[in-house]
């Protein structure tokens, strides 16, 4: 079916009246942005509509009822005065039952029914056919006030470039879903005339969208607490754009035993689960006391026992918490094997996670040939050779004696930016055969970072255990640096014999 309208824009018309005089309204202002990026991405301008004559004392009108069998896609604008006019709710209803009547209320499993979230309602207002649809949310919650800050060039700098970018993940949605429509359009004509099966013809488009999402590479990433909001929106981000379907896709229920059969229902139809922990304790659904990064994270582990699901869970590194529920929680997952299981622990810059999630998604035929067996029994055995920018010139005399054993030495690199430079310190780590820290004028801060790091190794994409970390001492000697012991990787010291300590640290490389 050819619709004569592309975009319906549903909305209560106080939300367009501007704040400052001469000023362009909210809704004036999303429905031209809107217009010109969707015109960028289509490759011509979309017909979107909207009733500009609406008052205060706007009834549904005939018109509107006539327009809307025309029309592929409704965006529907929430606000607290969007929800409580009959109007409008009836405007969201009316579409839903005709579009029900022609092509369907869903392409595939995707809504024909767009729900931007201008201000924030709660969801049990939402127009009921919508409600479990998760909307494009244009505001943010102050974490200081609790206050909403709604997305506009009002607010700010910061709050300019979240509506930009909100609106550019709207447009790529909507062009996509258009496509998806205007394609079906087309099909239908060529189904008229026919072409033989064995050069294969469309008969069922429809058929072939549903079955292209049944095939599409999912990824569970889980809800998070209100601090970690724009950092679960940057990752979704990622790999929208890299064509996964990221679940959940919709609301899910806030009562405990519907929320865990739809968490374990979504877990079990993807490959990757991501958890990301941030300093609030999260919504806590009916019938329990567990908020729900708790319980996803509890259920994703059991799920990976039993399949090995891959899972990573990420909190940055320094974090502020002040819910007794949340400590608890962060120090249970750090000390338990069954709530880890499976999962990669990383603890850093959200660059960390984004570098971690690449590699476990790679494509399985482009491995390293480093793991090839053969491979490695010919090449010369790597180490890494840690050390802080001020002891470049002192270890030379550790670097060349590795070396004239016959080793490669990686040294960490100084210059470029500080992405850059995470990134090189990753690879080393996932493709070295030994790790060596040199602990001269580093601090104790830049000592624990770098043994933390070993511990994230796996979060890198390593494929093989880390079997040699070695922590060497060095000068300047001090009492407090002697006492330096660790379960998690060797010591060896250079104030004595540097030949022997080194011979000791070679025979632990295989």
């Amino acid at each position: 079916m050819k619709f004569k309208k592309d975009i319906f824009i549903s909305y209560a018309h106080i939300d367009d009246e501007a704040l400052i005089e001469g000023e362009s309204g909210w809704i004036t202002e999303f429905h031209r942005s809107l217009e010109i990026r969707l015109a960028q991405l289509l490759g011509y301008r979309p017909n979107i509509w909207r009733d500009k004559d609406l008052d205060g004392n706007h009834v549904f009108s005939d018109e509107i009822l006539i327009q809307l069998p025309e029309i592929a896609i409704m965006v529907s604008i929430h606000s607290p005065r969007y929800v409580k006019s009959e109007w409008c709710v009836r405007e969201v209803n009316e579409f839903y039952r005709i579009a029900e009547t022609n092509i369907g209320a869903l392409v595939g499993t995707k809504s024909r029914i767009f729900k931007v979230i201008k201000t924030p309602v709660d969801i049990n207002q939402h127009p009921v056919v919508i409600q479990g649809q998760l909307g494009y949310e244009f505001f943010k919650i102050d974490q200081e006030t609790g206050k909403p800050r709604e997305f506009s060039k009002l607010y700010g700098k910061e709050a300019l470039l979240a509506y930009w970018s909100k609106l550019d993940d709207l447009a790529h949605d909507l062009s996509s879903l258009l496509e998806e429509i205007n394609k079906n359009a087309e099909n239908e004509v060529i189904s008229k005339y026919p072409i033989s099966e064995e050069k294969g013809s469309v008969n069922d488009h429809s058929e072939s969208i549903v079955n292209k999402e049944k095939n599409q590479r999912k990824i569970f990433l889980a809800e998070t607490s209100i601090d970690g909001k724009e950092k679960r929106e940057t990752i979704h981000r990622l790999l929208s754009d890299k064509g996964f379907l990221v679940l959940p896709d919709k609301n899910l229920s806030l009562e405990i035993d519907t929320y865990e059969l739809e968490v374990q229902s979504l877990v079990n139809e993807c490959e990757l689960c991501i958890h990301i922990i941030g300093s609030n304790y999260g919504l806590v659904p009916e019938g329990t006391t567990k908020s729900k990064i708790q319980l996803q994270n509890e259920i994703t582990s059991k799920i990976s026992v039993e399949r090995k699901l891959q899972r990573l869970i990420w909190m940055p590194p320094e974090i502020k918490i002040e819910d007794e529920r949340q400590v608890n929680f962060i120090e249970e997952l750090k000390r338990s094997e069954n709530l880890l299981a499976g999962a990669d622990f990383l603890i850093g810059p959200v660059e960390d996670l984004e570098f971690a999630i690449y590699d476990k998604l790679k494509d399985e035929k482009k491995e390293l040939v480093a793991e090839d067996d053969d491979y490695d029994n010919d090449r010369p055995k790597q180490i890494y050779l840690i050390c802080d920018q001020s002891d470049l010139d002192g270890i030379a005399p550790v670097e060349n004696f590795l070396f004239d054993k016959g080793f490669e030495i990686i040294i960490p690199a100084f210059d470029g930016d500080q992405t850059e430079l995470r990134l090189d310190h990753q690879e080393n780590l996932k493709n070295c055969d030994a790790v060596l820290i040199y602990y001269g004028l580093g601090n104790d801060l830049w000592l624990r970072s770098k043994t933390r790091d070993l511990l994230k190794i796996n979060g890198y994409g390593r494929k093989k255990p880390l079997t040699v970390k070695t922590v060497c001492i060095a000068e300047p000697f001090t009492p407090q640096k002697e006492r330096f012991r660790s379960h998690e990787v060797k010591v060896i010291s250079l104030s004595g014999d540097m030949v022997v300590a080194l011979e000791e640290f070679i025979k632990e490389i295989k």
